[in-house]
Formats: C-alpha cells, structure tokens, sequence
C-alpha cells in the first residue's frame, strides 16, 4: 500500500509518494520547493471533527514549540482547501519497532532510554507531557540518534485546553500507564511508566502486557505485576518496578531523576562489579549489580533497517 503515487497537493509542496499511515493521519514523502529539501508531509483525515481537527494542529504547534535534539523538527503547519498538514523532518534511520525486532543488547537499551529521559526531562519542563510513548513514535536518524514523534494527544500541563473528552484514555493500550486507562489526571510521570514499557520490551522483544481486547490490556496495567525476566537481565529489575510502579508516588519523581539512575546504572556496566542506590516503595536499598551469574556486559548492537513511521 505505501509507495504509491499521491493525490494529494499542498501549494509549495511535490507529494512523491505515501509513506506512512495511522488512524488520525496519512504521511507523505515531499520535496519543499523553496528549499528543494525532502519532508514528510503529515495530512489530517478526518476535517469534519472539530475537536479532532484541533488535536492535529496542536500537536504541530507543541512540536514547533520544543527545541531539542531528540524532537522531530518541525518544518511548516497549515490549512489548505480543508487540509491540515504538518511539514517536519523526513528521517531515514528506522523506528524503535523494527530495532526490536532485530534485538537489543541491554547497555544499548539503556543508552536509549538514558537520551529519551533527557529528552522528556526538557518536554515536561515546557510544560507538555507526551502521554503516546512507544516504540512507533520513537525513530532514528541515520547516524542513531532517537527522536521523539508523533505529539497528536500531548497534554500541555499549564493551560486548561482539553482536547479529550473528560475520562477517557488516550494513548496505545500496551503502553498505557495505569492512570491513563482510568481516565484520572496525568502528568510527567506517566509518560516515564510508558518508557519502562519500552524497555521492558526492548530487553525481552515484547510488550508486558497483551490482552484481548485494547480493554482488557488496558486493566492488565493497572492490576498485574511486570511478568518477571529471565535471570541474565535481573539487574535491571529495580529500575523497571520504579519505572512502572502502580502508583505514580513511587515512580522517579520526574525524568531527570530517571536519567540519572539510568547513568549510574550504565557506569556499573562499564565498571564492573559495584553496586548502585535504587529506591523501591519510597525506601533507598543497596542493590548489586553485576554479580557473578547475571550477564556480562553487552556488545552494541547494528542500527535498525530504513523505515518510516511518523503516526
């Protein structure tokens, strides 16, 4: 389906080629003729909706907001004969999704998760949680740089615009935070519960939790303990139970706390035998790491296969 030749056109703009589709979206590699540079052109679906149509435009004014080096950049957003579109950078390196499928040797998840958390430590401290944290919305320029996409439902945490209907979940069922999917308040804390998934998943290859339904996966959050790992991966138990604790209480306290833990945690790996401070149920313990039996230290692992998804 992707590849074929588009239909669509934006004034400035030469649409080649579908490269990319979600349900709120459809993204298209694009030539901007004022600077002969190629982009990807994200172009609402559904324009009848006014509330779904202001979600789309505030994600590319929260996007065009930030300033970090693991944001997607965002080129242009705008109206068009009843089309919304937003023009941001067309990335070559691949997805998170198609990197896991090909493996991870944990330090390699670790130095993923370590920029990540820097990345959302700068998103909430301009007042935006992201709230869609997964493997599709985290891809790579060619050189492996991770950059967080795709802001569609990001709440902004200092205005009192709604752009969800009060008590309803937002967000992809398998890495929902158990706050999400009971319609409660959620803050930056939640997007750090959605990064544990992540890395659950990138140490193990799947997802945590998979029901069968978006509902029962959904509850599977709130209710169920992580499925434990296998022994060679223990080390990284403490991080992940803070990371995705129940209760946001328990969880770091923001993602510059996280950043930090996941630092020490990679100097460990570096250094050897030691042991480093992790907090669980809000009482620091010592816990060691890099005892005899759990893992040597992993080789970096090949960057991801080309890919494109920015929905």
């Amino acid at each position: 389906m992707f590849g074929r030749k588009a239909e669509k056109k934006i004034p400035g703009y030469k649409i080649e080629r579908q490269v990319a589709e979600g349900g709120m979206a459809t993204v298209y590699l694009a030539q901007q003729e004022s600077l002969a540079r190629p982009v990807a052109l994200k172009i609402l679906k559904q324009t009848g909706n006014p509330a779904f149509s202001k979600r789309f435009l505030s994600e590319g004014r929260i996007v065009a907001s930030l300033r970090h080096q693991n944001v997607v950049t965002i080129h242009d957003i705008g109206i068009f004969k009843d089309q919304h579109y937003i023009s941001m950078e067309y990335v070559e390196g691949g997805d998170l999704s198609k990197a896991i499928q090909q493996g991870f040797k944990p330090n390699q998840a670790l130095e993923i998760i370590r920029q990540l958390a820097g990345c959302l430590s700068y998103v909430h401290k301009e007042g935006v949680v992201h709230r869609d944290i997964k493997p599709a919305n985290i891809l790579f320029r060619t050189e492996g740089v991770p950059l967080l996409t795709d802001f569609g439902i990001a709440k902004q945490m200092n205005t009192d615009i709604k752009l969800t209907v009060e008590g309803t979940a937002l967000g992809s069922p398998q890495y929902l935070s158990p706050e999400q999917g009971q319609g409660q308040k959620v803050d930056g804390r939640s997007d750090i519960y959605s990064l544990g998934i992540v890395l659950y998943e990138m140490l193990t290859g799947k997802p945590p939790f998979n029901g069968n339904t978006a509902i029962e996966t959904a509850m599977m959050h709130v209710r169920d303990p992580l499925p434990p790992l296998k022994r060679s991966l223990s080390r990284y138990i403490p991080l992940l139970e803070r990371m995705t604790a129940k209760t946001t209480a328990e969880r770091f306290r923001n993602c510059a706390a996280l950043e930090k833990a996941v630092d020490e945690l990679l100097n460990t790996e570096n250094a050897g035998p030691s042991t480093v401070t992790v907090r669980k149920r809000r009482t620091a313990v010592k816990q060691p790491v890099g005892q005899k039996g759990r893992g040597k230290p992993p080789k970096p692992a090949a960057k991801s296969a080309p890919c494109l998804l920015y929905t």
